[in-house]
């Protein structure tokens, strides 16, 4: 893979990658693919996709929009695009990088593969470059539906005036979110739309690029561009011999299993597509793009393009109204519009029960519906009166689950530690400590001070990203262990919210108990007692038969608990759990005095160093 930095507008550096084949094995005339990538991704999570297009025998590029994994900087950092002109740009970066991607290319051997928000901007591109590609397959793009878009941008013109322009806003990106799985039964995390394997939404929420808490002058421009993407000029034509294609998830909730596709390839029709074909993708949702190895993407479009693939259409029409009746709370007035102040009650209704949030979204789009043609300064009028009511009950909710998490925490882990231990926020910044944490802290520093300031101190002006594993130093020796545990997982979401755990230990203690070793694993990666009594047995060397006398169980049970503290710890065989055990948090609080330690120049300010480089 190549990568280098292009130029856009107003000198925004816009990253570049290629995955160019070995001309010497071409075949036939250079053919060139460029993939698009959606809000929560960047190019850098699209090599499957890219190689498995190039050993097809098509050159691929990527690049990430501003606002997107490398594509950033002071003025537009990670999840942000200016408010005046955002939208624009944006089209503008993705117009670049499709020049250097079709440079020399005939039409007739140019793809485009774009999902999400650059399928919008593409759809931009092609208004005033019409003869673009011949082959364009769009992924799960966001619907024509205009009373969505309306409120999505209500809804982000409010939070600007409340100060969130250029601010990250965590009320903005849990809504969108909660409103588009509000269909999926399994859905645990917001992130869940993008995929039905936990390992493939995980990989999104852990890359440092990724799952960004965007500003709402970037969803300002999101919602202006899908209202902008679907509106052509009446005269407006692709080249004739333009071939589209759109697959979507049959658990996609931009396409709602594609209820939403028919008013889409209507306006394509109207433009010129000389073809549309739908397919539907069994077990996919919005991010099917990033699932190459199991789902076939490449293959499934490059057939497609040498008309060996043609998918049966498999959707009819669903309207929004449609989706209401699905969501709404029964009763004989579901459908019923509420007053004011019914829709001020839901808000304080979600305090408790989230989905109230994804009804009052509902209930708003649905008086939009109502209407022949929807206003969007009612709409932003609508918002502007709950808002104060929605901010509210948001942050009391966030606070409710903190509480929560950090109760469970402190009950079942934390006060029954004999080492010391504090829980951080997604800042880095202490939230709580032990009693232990704090005594052992101040030996750190000898001039003393607050426990807050010193693990800043401890930590530097950076810690660690949330999802990862640390040791961390003080002048140069390993004094503790930085971690993101399972328990952890819904609230580091959260800004400010509980996000990892620092394990703290100096020279001169002791082991800890065996009950303190059952509590950390537990903490560390989410095991329940007695898995974590086996995992820890099997991980010293006893074999199944020897844990199940010694816990007084049978041997059945002993390995049932043992599969699935391999599936928790992501470990495949008895070797690899002693091995990922002692390279963790585990390990830290074993190693004691004899934990060599590690050549590195001592400082008083912490370096945070992969713990496999310790011991």
């Amino acid at each position: 893979m190549e990568t280098r930095f292009l130029i856009g507008e107003e000198g925004q550096p816009i990253l570049m990658r290629r995955w160019r084949g070995d001309p010497g094995r071409r075949r036939g005339p250079r053919r060139a693919v460029f993939l698009g990538h959606s809000q929560p991704t960047h190019s850098g999570m699209l090599a499957d996709l890219a190689c498995a297009f190039r050993d097809r025998g098509w050159e691929a590029a990527s690049g990430d929009i501003r606002g997107h994994g490398q594509s950033t900087g002071r003025r537009c950092p990670l999840g942000h695009l200016p408010l005046e002109g955002g939208w624009d740009q944006a089209v503008a970066d993705l117009r670049l990088l499709l020049r250097e991607t079709f440079e020399g290319v005939p039409w007739e051997d140019r793809l485009v593969v774009v999902p999400n928000i650059t399928a919008l901007m593409t759809l931009e591109v092609l208004k005033t470059w019409p003869d673009l590609a011949r082959h364009i397959a769009f992924i799960s793009p966001p619907p024509n539906q205009r009373s969505i878009a309306l409120f999505g941008k209500a809804f982000s013109a409010v939070r600007v005036r409340m100060g969130y322009a250029e601010a990250p806003d965590e009320q903005s990106l849990h809504h969108l979110y909660a409103f588009l799985g509000a269909h999926l039964a399994d859905r645990k995390h917001p992130a869940d739309v993008i995929s039905n394997d936990r390992a493939v939404v995980e990989a999104v929420l852990e890359d440092p690029q990724g799952w960004p808490m965007p500003t709402s002058a970037y969803w300002s421009n999101i919602f202006t561009g899908i209202l902008s993407a679907w509106k052509w000029p009446r005269d407006a034509r692709v080249r004739e011999g333009t071939r589209c294609a759109i697959l979507y998830g049959a658990d996609d909730p931009m396409t709602r299993d594609g209820g939403f596709l028919p008013p889409m390839e209507r306006l394509l029709t109207r433009i010129g597509m000389a073809e549309i074909t739908p397919a539907r993708i069994d077990g996919a949702r919005t991010g099917l793009f990033l699932e190459e190895r199991r789902l076939g993407v490449a293959a499934r479009i490059t057939d497609w393009v040498n008309h060996d693939w043609q998918p049966a259409p498999d959707h009819r029409e669903t309207t929004l109204t449609d989706v209401l009746g699905q969501v709404l709370r029964g009763g004989t007035d579901a459908g019923a519009a509420k007053s004011p102040a019914e829709l001020v009650e839901m808000c304080y209704h979600a305090i408790d029960d989230e989905t109230y949030w994804t009804e009052l979204m509902y209930r708003i789009m649905q008086e939009a519906e109502a209407e022949e043609e929807a206003d969007e300064a009612a709409m932003i009028e609508r918002v502007s009166r709950l808002m104060p009511h929605w901010e509210r009950s948001f942050e009391l909710n966030r606070q409710v689950m903190m509480s929560a998490t950090l109760g469970v925490l402190l009950q079942s882990v934390v006060e029954r530690l004999g080492i010391g231990v504090a829980i951080l926020s997604t800042e880095g910044t202490l939230l709580h400590c032990n009693d232990t944490y704090a005594v052992t802290l101040k030996d750190l520093f000898a001039g003393g001070g607050e426990p807050k300031a010193l693990t800043g101190r401890l930590l530097g002006a950076t810690p660690a990203r949330a999802g990862g594993e640390a040791a961390v130093l003080h002048d140069g020796q390993p004094v503790g262990y930085h971690f993101s545990p399972a328990a952890l997982r819904q609230t580091r979401l959260q800004r400010r919210g509980p996000a990892s755990v620092l394990v703290l230990r100096v020279p001169g203690q002791g082991d800890i108990t065996a009950d303190s070793r059952v509590a950390l694993a537990g903490l560390a990666y989410g095991l329940t007692g007695k898995e974590a009594e086996v995992a820890l047995m099997v991980a010293d060397g006893h074999s199944p038969g020897e844990a199940a006398e010694v816990l007084g169980i049978g041997t059945g049970t002993v390995r049932g608990h043992l599969k699935k503290a391999f599936q928790k710890i992501e470990v495949h065989s008895q070797s690899e759990l002693s091995a990922r055990l002692l390279s963790g948090p585990l390990g830290w609080v074993r190693g004691g005095d004899s934990a060599p330690a590690p050549a590195t120049e001592a400082t008083e300010t912490a370096a945070v160093s992969p713990v496999s480089s310790l011991w």
